[in-house]
C-alpha cells in the first residue's frame, strides 16, 4: 500500500508508465472523506492505515486538474497507450467529477 499526498500523485503516475512493461497494469484504490472532522472510529482507522484523506471537494479538484493535463496531451497519451485507455481514464474521471460535485465518491 502506498499512501501519498495529492500533489505527488502526478509524479508517481509518471513513474508507473516508466516502470511497467507494455501491457502491464497497476491496481490503484483511492479514498476521500466527507468535509468536517471524521467520527472517532473513522479517525482511528485513518490513523491506523496511515492515510492522508482529503475531502470530496479537494478530491474533485485534483481529478479536474489531472484530467485537464491528460486532455491537453491527448495525442501523446494515445500514441503511448491507446485511444481505449484514454477514453477509459477520461470517462472514469468525468464520472467521478459528477459524483464528487454531488458530495459523493
Amino acid at each position: 500500500m502506498i499512501s501519498i499526498a495529492l500533489d505527488r500523485l502526478t509524479a508517481l503516475f509518471g513513474s508507473f508508465f516508466k516502470w511497467l512493461k507494455p501491457g502491464g497494469k497497476v491496481l490503484i484504490t483511492d479514498y476521500c472523506k466527507s468535509s468536517g472532522p471524521p467520527s472517532p472510529e473513522f479517525e482511528a482507522y485513518i490513523r491506523q492505515r496511515g492515510y492522508e484523506l482529503h475531502d470530496v471537494e479537494a478530491y474533485g479538484q485534483f481529478i479536474q486538474k489531472e484530467m485537464g493535463a491528460v486532455e491537453k496531451e491527448k495525442d501523446k497519451f494515445i500514441s503511448d497507450f491507446s485511444e481505449e485507455d484514454y477514453n477509459n481514464i477520461v470517462g472514469g474521471w468525468k464520472s467521478k467529477l459528477v459524483r464528487s460535485s454531488m458530495g459523493e465518491q
